[in-house]
């Protein structure tokens, strides 16, 4: 236990302390909001919030330009607006998008702040491996807002099993595929999707056994810095 002492707490000079513990929470909260938002009215657009909270919360922890901060804002801001009027005037389909929308952009722009982040930790702590498992819970998010616009915008059902695919259904399915639990109930219909879920697999895989495995087993330790890292102090 005495490598979890040594730096653990120490900030890197200049950056607000990382807080990707809560980031995680408001992750988990913004897949439930997903799940159970309706195709249209106001519970879509308390998942629209839910998204841009999370997005916003990640780069304010993870010490992004404020000129960043404000582009997110604002596309938030005309996409909340855009889903109230659509949910207002009963205006079928928008909602559903411009939810994939943000999620998607969410789903982008969160993990390359979270990188940028924890490439600045000096030490691999709790908040490097709640940053590793927001990026891991992203990946099945972004494929959630991917199969969610096919859905919304395709003339054919997304399912063989379904007419007609629900949210909660769709968000099932992704982080099914993302762990590879494979339980075989839904089945993509088309072959484009297809061709994402056994992406998704692949990915959701892959970053299990490198990134997360390479995490866990140094967590407590120093990061080992390279000649020229700003982040290394004597250059060694």
């Amino acid at each position: 236990m005495e490598r979890l002492h040594r730096h653990e707490f120490q900030e890197p000079a200049g950056l607000r302390p990382a807080r990707f513990e809560a980031a995680l929470g408001l992750i988990v909260l913004t897949i439930f909001a997903s799940a159970f938002a309706s195709d249209a009215g106001w519970i879509r657009v308390v998942a629209l919030l839910c998204e841009g909270g999370a997005l916003l919360f990640i780069l304010w922890t993870s010490d992004v330009s404020r000129r960043w901060r404000l582009w997110a804002r604002i596309v938030l801001i005309f996409a909340v607006g855009v889903a109230i009027l659509a949910t207002v005037f009963g205006s079928g389909k928008t909602p559903v998008i411009s939810t994939g929308l943000v999620g998607a952009f969410m789903a982008i722009g969160a993990p390359i702040a979270i990188v940028r982040r924890l490439a600045h930790e000096k030490v691999v702590n709790l908040q490097v491996l709640a940053g590793a498992l927001c990026l891991y819970l992203l990946i099945g998010l972004f494929f959630t807002f991917v199969y969610s616009i096919i859905n919304a915008v395709d003339t054919q059902p997304l399912f063989a099993q379904q007419a007609s695919a629900s949210s909660a259904n769709i968000t099932y399915f992704s982080f099914v595929t993302l762990t590879t639990t494979g339980y075989g109930d839904l089945t993509l219909r088309g072959d484009g999707p297809r061709m994402l879920a056994i992406t998704e697999a692949l990915l959701g895989q892959l970053y299990l056994v490198s990134a997360v495995a390479l995490v866990v087993s140094r967590f407590g330790l120093e990061r080992v810095t390279r000649r020229g890292d700003p982040d290394s102090t004597g250059g060694t």
